[in-house]
Parts: C-alpha cells; sequence; structure tokens
C-alpha cells in the first residue's frame, strides 16, 4: 500500500510538472529563435546601411573590410551583390551555405526590388537574411547575411536539460515526502494487520496501537480492541464453562453411576433396570465428553506443525487392532509409503480424528468383514481413508453426519452419541484439513481426511 500510495503522488506530480514545463519548454525555444531570427534581419539592415558607399563606388577594399568584422565578430557570413548581378563580396571559401544557387537567386530579386528579410530556403539550415542595399525602390544592390542557429539549438537544449533536472528533483521530492506521509497512514495499518493476524492464530492480548495515524485509523483501532477484549471475555467465559461443566457434570453421574450399582447389589430382581439406566448414563457421560471435546477444540487455535502421516497411521492401528480382534473385524492397513508423508497439522488432532473414524467404522462393520486404513499422497495433498464393509449411509445421510447429534437409521438404537464425527469434523477444521465421507465401493463408507503436504525439504529443517 506504502508503494502505490507513494507512486500516485509521483504520477500526479509528474502530470503537473509535464502540463507546466512542456508548455514553458515550447515557449522558450520558440522565443529563442524569434530573437535569433530578429538579430540576423537587424545585422543585414545594419551592413545594408554600411555597404551602400561601398556599392555605388564599387568599393570592394571597404566591403571586404566590412564584411571582414562581421564575420570576425559574429561568426556568421555574409554576401553583396550589385545590381548587375556581381558579387563584389563573395561568400566565406568553403562556405556551402551561401554559395548555392537558391542564394544567389534570392539575392537578384532582392535587387530587382523583392522585399528583404528572413528566408527558408531548401537545402540550408542557417538563419539566412536578405537586404537591399540603398534605396527599396530602386536598389544599388542586396546583402545576405547568414547565422548558425547552432548556438540557439544549444541554448534550448540546455534549457530542456534544466527543466528535466528541475522535474527530477521535484519528483524526488514528492517521492520522498510521499513516503514519509503515506508511512504515517500505512504504518498503525500495519500493526493493526499484525494485531489482527495475532488474534486470529490464538493471541487474545493481541492489541493494535492507538496513539498513531489518522484519526479514522485511530478510531478503527480502538474499535479492533474493543472487539479484541470482548473476545477474551467470550473465550475466557466459555473456557471457564468448559473447567466448571467438567467437574460440575462428572462428578454427579459417576455418584449416580456408584449408587445404582449399590441398589442393583441389594435388590438382585431390579438388576435388567439398573443396567438400562447405568447404560444410559454411560452414553450421557460420553455425551458429555464430546461436548467437552468440542468446546475446547472450538475455543482454541493452536500452532500447526509437520506431522508424520505415515507414523500416526500405523500406530492407531495398531492401537485398535486388539479391538478390532475382539469384535471379529480384521483391522487391516494399506501399504503405506515406504517414505515419511508429513502434513501441515496441529499435533495430537490426526490421532483423535483417526480413534473417531476408526471407532465409528469398527461399530458399522460386522464381525467377518473387514476396515482398511490408507495413506494416498498425491502432490501437495495428503489423504487418509479409513474404509468400512457395514451396510453403509445415503448421500442425505453422510451430508448431514457432520452436524451435533445427528445419528443415521441405523444408530438411533445404539449408543453413540452423535458427535463423534462432528469432533472429527471441528478438529479437521482448526488443523486446516478436510473430511469427508464417500461411498465405498464394497457399500459401506470411505471416510477421507485431506491435509495439505508438507514439502520434504521444509519438514528435513523443521526437524533439524
Amino acid at each position: 500500500m506504502t508503494r502505490r500510495l507513494v507512486l500516485s503522488y509521483v504520477t500526479v506530480a509528474a502530470v503537473i510538472l509535464l502540463a507546466l514545463e512542456l508548455p514553458l519548454g515550447l515557449v522558450y525555444a520558440r522565443h529563442e529563435h524569434d530573437v535569433a531570427s530578429v538579430g540576423v534581419v537587424h545585422d543585414a539592415t545594419a551592413l545594408a546601411s554600411l555597404a551602400d558607399d561601398g556599392v555605388e563606388h564599387r568599393s570592394a577594399v571597404d566591403l571586404g573590410a566590412l564584411a571582414g568584422h562581421y564575420r570576425s565578430a559574429l561568426t556568421g557570413d555574409v554576401a553583396i551583390m550589385d545590381r548587375t548581378g556581381a558579387l563584389v563580396v563573395t561568400p566565406r571559401p568553403g562556405d556551402g551555405e551561401l554559395a548555392s544557387p537558391a542564394i544567389r537567386t534570392e539575392l537578384l530579386a532582392v535587387t530587382n526590388g523583392a522585399p528583404g528579410g528572413t528566408r527558408v530556403l531548401p537545402g540550408v539550415d542557417d538563419l539566412i537574411a536578405f537586404e537591399p542595399v540603398g534605396s527599396a525602390e530602386k536598389p544599388s544592390g542586396a546583402v545576405v547575411v547568414a547565422a548558425s542557429d547552432e548556438r540557439v539549438d544549444q541554448r534550448v537544449h540546455e534549457a530542456w536539460l534544466l527543466l528535466v533536472v528541475m522535474a527530477g528533483g521535484v519528483l524526488a521530492g514528492v517521492a520522498l515526502l510521499g513516503l514519509v506521509a503515506a508511512r504515517s497512514v500505512t504504518g498503525p495499518l500495519t500493526q493493526l494487520s499484525g494485531a489482527a493476524r495475532r488474534l486470529g492464530s490464538g493471541d487474545l492480548e493481541a492489541r493494535a496501537p492507538v496513539s498513531r495515524g489518522p484519526r479514522e485509523v485511530r478510531d478503527l483501532s480502538v474499535e479492533f480492541n474493543s472487539m479484541a477484549g470482548r473476545l477474551e471475555e467470550l473465550v475466557a467465559a466459555q473456557r471457564g464453562f468448559v473447567a466448571d461443566a467438567s467437574h460440575q457434570l462428572r462428578s454427579p453421574l459417576t455418584a449416580l453411576r456408584l449408587r445404582l450399582e449399590n441398589i442393583s447389589a441389594t435388590l438382585p430382581d431390579a438388576g435388567g433396570d439398573v443396567d438400562a439406566v447405568v447404560a444410559e448414563l454411560d452414553r450421557l457421560s460420553r455425551v458429555v465428553d464430546g461436548l467437552l471435546m468440542l468446546a475446547r477444540a472450538e475455543g482454541q487455535r493452536p500452532v500447526r506443525a509437520s506431522v508424520d502421516v505415515t507414523a500416526v497411521v500405523a500406530d492407531r492401528t495398531e492401537a485398535w487392532s486388539a479391538l478390532a480382534d475382539e469384535a471379529g473385524v480384521a483391522l487391516a492397513a494399506d501399504p503405506l509409503p515406504a517414505l515419511p508423508v508429513g502434513a501441515s497439522l496441529v499435533p495430537g488432532h490426526l490421532e483423535q480424528i483417526l480413534d473417531n473414524l476408526l471407532a465409528n467404522a469398527l461399530e458399522a462393520t460386522p464381525a467377518g468383514r473387514s476396515v482398511h486404513v490408507g495413506v494416498h499422497a498425491d502432490g501437495g495433498t495428503v489423504e487418509v481413508h479409513v474404509t468400512d464393509e457395514g451396510q453403509g449411509m445415503r448421500a442425505e445421510e453422510r451430508r448431514r453426519a457432520f452436524d451435533r447429534f445427528w445419528r443415521g437409521a441405523a444408530s438411533q438404537n445404539g449408543s453413540g452419541s452423535g458427535l463423534g464425527l462432528s469432533i472429527v469434523h471441528q478438529l479437521a477444521r482448526t488443523s486446516g484439513a478436510d473430511v469427508e465421507l464417500r461411498e465405498a465401493a464394497g457399500g459401506g463408507v470411505d471416510a477421507v481426511v485431506r491435509m495439505a503436504a508438507v514439502p520434504e525439504r521444509a519438514r528435513d529443517l523443521e526437524l533439524q
């Protein structure tokens, strides 16, 4: 933003300078050429007046001295013709300007009564002025004066160069002042952006400075700090609720379970009813645990790091293999990649995600069938698949499976809390991953966790 502001300042200044200096330079160049033209006409008039006697008396010596004086004083050239058309003062040797036929033709014309003045002749670059000698009605001859316009061009060039240098200095000054002005605006905005970034990453104490920048930016910083303070209060209240609920809900449930077990021991006839109540208490405990875990996951923004996906999958598959054997389900891990596959995740979240997915898959898979776990890496993406061989889910059920407390028709009478997949979804989102339920080839459900892969070099540097 600073660069754009400075560029806008410099652009506006450049347009203004162009609008001012371009006409000024053109006017100056035209003025210099006009002054030079007037000077040449003046010289021609003066020489014509001084050469009058010399032309009348055919005094070539006097005319030569006059022409020599002019040439030495003004580094110009002169030629004088009498009324007969003879050149009584010839051009300087080696000079091609006044020796051209066009000059002689114009001299003859002025000698015969044509008006004097400047001329623009083909093939002649110098400033040329013609004046009649003697009477304008019956001239006794004509004078032509040539003056080089190199000095005029040099002065004009120097003037343009000076204007360019001045413009460069002005633009440099505008850029410097614009940089100071832009930083006075963008500096507080950069600090505000940094505070917002820290707040979004979980630093609830992040605040923006309110003593710098324009009034609008200061007001924005005040509002941001107010929002951050309110957010900190809300998160603190949520964390306090989670901590209180963890103690206040679990303790009564544990005490109630113990009392029911005591009643079951003293009243054998009520054993069936007590067992049913205990089962409901267990389900309620799982619901409470799931809600507390979901609240913790939603209130946190932990730092992500490189996680070895293959190692986590192998570890969780081995941990659940005993429970799978007990349920009569074959838990098989597809061939894992030979090299470690890293992904950017919150440490510990992938383990919890796999635990929930494996628990659901083992519950949905009948005895004698299999649950498969696999890892697939494709470019910048890593996918973990947990595929069961259960009865599967309809497309509508797969879309709603991540809603809280939602349970499919097959699990309405089961012991699930309806929070497992909600927890999976929240943990995946916190880690920057994505989770999706697909229809498996065998009719079951293929739960896919998709993550961003970590380049091998970045992972090696992090491990070092």
